[in-house]
């Protein structure tokens, strides 16, 4: 009687994830037809880039040369090094050329997060009429001047991002993690409680930048950009998300490290230790039964086509990330491993425990 019961427990729960996969994929199609796709204008006036970096020794060189080809005659780079304790300013330093300057920052104040602090002392130097923030681990390859186009319409602009994965642990992780990043907070629709900005490669119209307070207003956020994509909706700005391969960002490499990034990213909004427990074992569930469906299949419990419709349909919605995520096509396969990750991630951001990353304990 009990096996009876949980065999049609799973049955049912193939079918509802079944049609919430395909529901899904279908919001996701239409979803990205709304993201507005840039174009080029003429005579745009010059822009500040700023980069903030700490411990970047081996990937801020590359961000900055690939900003330098991309900056016109008038425009400004300026790379804030936050207390590395690495080569990060020698690197950058060997790589500017008179548009670039760098800035060093020897101490931080109570309260703010090293990245808020260098982007804000970034601001503090800049001189252009937009500013764009891009992370020191981002290559850019073009779309300066189609952020630009956009920025005449929009206060702030995000590239939906763009992740570059060199490892099978990333792939997993990142798929997973977009997976769900598309059914929370979808890049198409960003209004109230569902505002938010990538900060990867993230433009604003320096007015609008100041209206909603700068890097200050959002000093202790462990996600600044999210955080200032909320506060601009808050205030009453408009804000958009834009398709383009322009900027690619490396990621995490390894499953622990995957564990802490996540885990620092969901602080913010972060649900109560319950329910990260229950999201958990949700997750733990739906990663389970993808990988012993096709035993059960082969060992008659479940038809072979429902197998097949809930293998075909999860892993189809999965695949849309490969609009978001550069990775080897077999890391879609353990996928489903990182949305256990994901789980744990959320546990241990409940908890509110303090967190290490670049070599500082965050609260």
């Amino acid at each position: 009687m009990y096996v009876r019961a949980f065999i049609l427990l799973i049955k049912a729960s193939m079918v509802i994830l079944i049609f919430y996969a395909i529901l899904s994929s279908i919001r996701t199609l239409k979803g990205f037809r709304k993201i507005p796709s840039p174009s080029v204008l003429n005579g745009r006036p010059p822009v500040s880039v700023i980069v903030p970096a700490r411990n970047e020794e081996g990937r801020i060189g590359r961000c900055v040369r690939s900003v330098l080809r991309i900056l016109g005659p008038s425009d400004e780079l300026l790379v804030v090094d936050d207390d590395s304790s690495d080569h990060t300013f020698e690197e950058a330093a060997s790589n500017c050329d008179s548009r670039c300057s760098i800035i060093k920052i020897l101490w931080k104040p109570e309260g703010w997060t090293g990245k808020n602090w260098a982007c804000y002392n970034g601001y503090l130097s800049s001189s252009g009429e937009f500013l764009i923030f891009v992370d020191a681990d981002t290559i850019l390859n073009g779309g300066i001047d189609e952020m630009y186009s956009l920025l005449t319409i929009y206060d702030a602009v995000s590239q939906v991002p763009r992740i570059r994965c060199n490892s099978i642990a990333c792939g997993a992780v990142e798929i997973a993690f977009t997976s769900l990043l598309r059914l929370t907070y979808p890049y198409w629709d960003i209004e109230g409680e569902k505002a938010w900005l990538a900060g990867a490669f993230m433009g604003w119209r320096r007015r609008s930048y100041e209206i909603v307070g700068t890097h200050s207003a959002v000093r202790s956020s462990l996600v600044e950009d999210a955080s200032l994509g909320k506060l601009a909706v808050e205030k009453g700005l408009k804000i958009s998300f834009f398709r383009g391969k322009f900027a690619e960002s490396l990621w995490i490499f390894k499953w622990r490290e995957a564990l802490d990034t996540l885990a620092r990213i969901a602080r913010a909004r972060a649900p109560r230790p319950i329910y990260a427990y229950i999201l958990l074992t949700a997750f733990t569930f739906v990663t389970l039964l993808t990988y012993i469906a096709p035993l059960m299949a082969l060992s008659g419990v479940i038809s072979p086509a429902l197998c097949v419709a809930y293998i075909i349909s999860l892993f189809g919605y999965a695949s849309f990330s490969f609009m978001e995520v550069k990775a080897n096509p077999v890391s879609i396969i353990l996928a489903p491993v990182g949305l256990i990750v994901m789980g744990i991630s959320l546990v241990k951001a409940s908890k509110r425990k303090s967190i290490k990353w670049k070599e500082r304990k965050l609260k």
